[in-house]
This record gives structure tokens, sequence and C-alpha cells, in this order.
């Protein structure tokens, strides 16, 4: 568990889980990163950029987060020693906290985070979910010298171990992959939008697309963003950098474009700080988690006035 700070997450925090309606919880875990380490130092710097001192709680659209957010900071899940392990750990954890009007922000941690809260939520909610996976890379290998479980894996084992239908499913940011992912995708159905098309759509012709490619059945969608979305010159704190990315500006863009969307939980992986310089990556990181709670709209009655702990 981490350390609870009344400043983190824009002012909007709660000290009690009842009163809240979005609940923050943290993964210090990049057992599964195969390039940079580091990303298990992300969850406390997400926190801490997330300051008062930073950001004022108000979107770029002129919407006031403490008239709609009251955050629970969970803390962070203690990292286990194996997958097995910590998928356990995960799932224990998000069903004390699960209720049905409660929305989650996750704090990676390497991108495995979101097999793990997702394959819990997924569990917790029987409802049609989607996933909109923002990043470069597929994540449809098999295996990664013999690890079925790295941060390369993450869709294909959601899609075999949980019952996310791959047609519900859109890949977003797509610029590095191999031809049995390519393969993979186009067999079971899941949707892919490489960034070469998101750039020809525009940012908010790219989220048009997306909500015409989701299923209409579509109950809960759970928002994955890769910080490696982006390109490295706007994020350079990246565990598996990719070249030729979109900027922070398109990325918010999109993001708004998805106004409206029944976004229930979204995390934000693969900072790696120590590689951060002048914290590009993680102030991009705050805005990123700042427009897109923006978007969100909590499933219990909006409540009136100031947040209060």
């Amino acid at each position: 568990m981490s350390a609870k700070n009344d400043d983190h997450f824009f002012g909007l925090g709660v000290k009690k889980l009842d009163l809240a309606n979005l609940c923050a919880v943290g993964f210090p875990w990049d057992l599964s990163s195969q390039f940079r380490k580091g990303s298990k130092e992300a969850p406390s710097v997400i926190r801490n950029i997330t300051t008062t001192k930073l950001y004022d709680p108000f979107t770029e659209d002129g919407v006031d987060l403490t008239q709609i957010w009251r955050i629970y900071d969970h803390g962070d899940v203690e990292a286990a020693a194996s997958v097995d392990e910590m998928r356990k750990r995960v799932y224990n954890i998000i069903r004390d906290l699960y209720n049905d009007k409660l929305r989650f922000l996750f704090l990676g941690g390497d991108h495995l985070i979101t097999y793990f809260s997702l394959h819990a939520l997924t569990q917790l909610s029987k409802e049609n979910w989607a996933l909109i996976y923002l990043d470069s890379h597929p994540d449809l290998e098999e295996e990664y010298k013999g690890d079925r479980y790295s941060h390369g894996s993450v869709v294909k084992r959601l899609v075999e171990e949980t019952n996310l239908r791959p047609q519900s499913i859109v890949q977003v940011g797509i610029r590095s992959f191999q031809p049995p992912e390519r393969q993979f995708a186009e067999k079971v159905g899941i949707k892919i939008m490489s960034t070469v098309e998101f750039e020809k759509l525009g940012a908010t012709g790219a989220a048009q697309r997306v909500l015409k490619l989701l299923p209409k059945n579509v109950e809960r969608t759970y928002l994955s963003i890769d910080l490696d979305i982006l390109d490295p010159a706007y994020a350079p704190g990246l565990g598996y950098p990719e070249p030729a990315g979109i900027s922070t500006r398109s990325l918010v863009d999109f993001i708004y474009g998805l106004k409206g969307l029944e976004i229930v939980a979204f995390d934000v992986v693969e900072l790696c700080p120590q590689y951060d310089s002048s914290s590009i990556t993680a102030i991009g990181a705050g805005k990123i988690i700042l427009e897109t709670l923006g978007i969100l709209k909590p499933s219990s009655q909006t409540f009136r006035g100031k947040v209060k702990s």
C-alpha cells in the first residue's frame, strides 16, 4: 500500500470507499517487461504528478471535476512473485472494492496489469465487455522467450482466459507487430487501427471509427492507455518506446471523441520514470487522466458541491 495524499488526483480524493464513485489502484509490477524495467515505480510518480500544484480540476472543455468525481485511492497492490499469485491477489482486492456504481482507474506498471484487472472485472460483471486498447503493439504474441505472460501477450491471454469476445476488442495506434499477431487478429475478429490509419482519419475521425467498430450490445467498456502509443518525442520515459507515434494532443482529442461511451474502467501503463527526461511522460500521463475523467460518466447520481473527505 502507498501513502495517501489529499493533494493526489487533482484534489478529488476522499478517505472512505463508501464516499467514492471512482477507485484508483496502483500496480507496481514490471516483471513481464522485456526491454526496460522500472515501470513498477510509476504509480507513485503518477499520483504525485496529479497534484493541485500543477493541475486545476477543470478539463479543457470546462468540466468541473469537483462536481463529478470523488476518488478513493486504494493504494498499491503488492507485487507477487508469480503471475498466478498476482492474478489471485488482484482478483481478491478488486472483488472487495467492487460494486456496480464504482468506476476504476488502474495505474501501471507494465501492460500486463490490464490482464490482471480486466480478468478480475470480467469475472465480477458478466455483462458484455469491450476493450479499447491504445498501444503501438497489439500484444497478441503467444509467448516471448518461453513466457506466455509477458506484456506482449496481454490481449492474447485475455481472449483465451476471459469471456471478453474478440469482436469487442479494438486496438488503436498499432505500428509494430509480427505476422502471427496479425493472422490471429484476423482469425478471431479483433479490429486493428494502425497509426497510419489513425493519422489519415484524424483523432476525432479515429474515435468515430472506433465507436462504429464496437458491437451494439456492448454494456461495459475498458479503456487501456499504453503511453507508447505516443511518439517518444512526447513520451521518452517508456518501457518499450516505438518511434513514429501520435502526439499527446492527438491522444487527448481521440479521448474526447469517445465521450458518451460507457467506460467503467481505464488504465495508464508503461511509464518508466527513470528514463523520463524532465518528467515529460509523467506530466503527459497526468493530463491524459484529467481529460479522461472529463468524458467518463459516474453511474451514481452526480452530487453537488465541492469534494469533501
